[in-house]
């Protein structure tokens, strides 16, 4: 969930929010971690969240803890479904079971269904990759690792060096895409379709200005650049449906996170402006 920086004057290093360590400086990654109640978040991050929720009517809380909820379900599902390598890339700092939301990280609902699976997390944000390694990278079967998602060839490097050559792969973009502008959103997409094997899945959440009112919109996409230093692109569904590209889009199609595969029993998901997803497929021959 955090925004890919852009790189340093050399090329090597991302050189946005997140780069270096500032406590005063609040990032896409702490401001989620902040929340969703984690404890170890420091005060600006948290100010910051607070500040976005008071902006938008309360409704942020809902709508992170919703797509939360959604990219778990579509994890287990592939794991179900059989898959053992995943690569969340721009994941943040991994959901601790002390947060207040009190769920599980994503890793830990995949391997609950597949308890050898191979795991890579890539970020761009310094204190995600130090809280990365610290709660899931001790693990023999966990990778973390800090790249700039525009920087293609290394991100393709990544999966090729941790989850191996032509093999099927899950990614997941939670929360990532709509840092991204249409060129290089889509420049990530064609790289992966290229480069995994059929059968490989694609799983997409994305903010979306599609039953938003305009001045809605427009103020929680000036308060969120303010507070956090970053562009984030509004796209309509159609837009988000486009970002799928030559991937084959799964049922149950492009839906908000709420009703992306629902839970059969609990009380029903909140109302609120909430992201849309899908899961893509890589089709042979596509």
């Amino acid at each position: 969930m955090s925004i890919p920086n852009p790189p340093s004057a050399d090329g090597t290093r991302p050189s946005g929010p997140g780069s270096t360590f500032d406590s005063s400086v609040t990032t896409p990654a702490t401001t989620y971690a902040a929340l969703r109640g984690s404890k170890g978040v420091l005060p600006a991050a948290r100010a910051a969240g607070e500040e976005l929720n008071k902006a938008l009517g309360g409704v942020v809380d809902i709508v992170t803890l919703e797509n939360a909820f959604a990219l778990g379900r579509a994890v287990q599902h592939a794991a179900e479904q059989g898959h053992t390598l995943f690569a969340d890339l721009g994941g943040g700092i991994p959901i601790q079971k002390s947060d207040s939301w009190g769920l599980p990280d994503l890793y830990d609902i995949a391997s609950g269904v597949q308890p050898g699976l191979r795991w890579l997390l890539v970020d761009s944000d310094h204190l995600a990759i130090v809280y990365g390694r610290a709660l899931v990278g001790r693990n023999p079967n966990v990778h973390v690792d800090r790249q700039d998602l525009r920087r293609l060839p290394e991100v393709l490097t990544l999966l090729d060096l941790h989850l191996g050559v032509k093999q099927k792969i899950v990614v997941i973009l939670g929360a990532v895409l709509h840092f991204m502008t249409d060129q290089e959103a889509a420049a990530l997409i064609s790289a992966l379709h290229e480069h995994l094997v059929p059968g490989s899945l694609v799983v997409v959440t994305h903010v979306t200005s599609t039953g938003m009112l305009p001045e809605d919109a427009a103020r929680g996409k000036e308060v969120y650049e303010r507070l956090n230093g970053v562009e984030i692109y509004l796209r309509s569904e159609d837009e988000i449906t486009a970002l799928a590209g030559p991937f084959a889009i799964q049922p149950p199609g492009v839906v908000r996170t709420i009703d992306f595969m629902p839970p059969q029993e609990g009380p029903p998901a909140e109302e609120a402006p909430h992201f849309l997803m899908w899961m893509a497929e890589r089709l042979a021959d596509s």
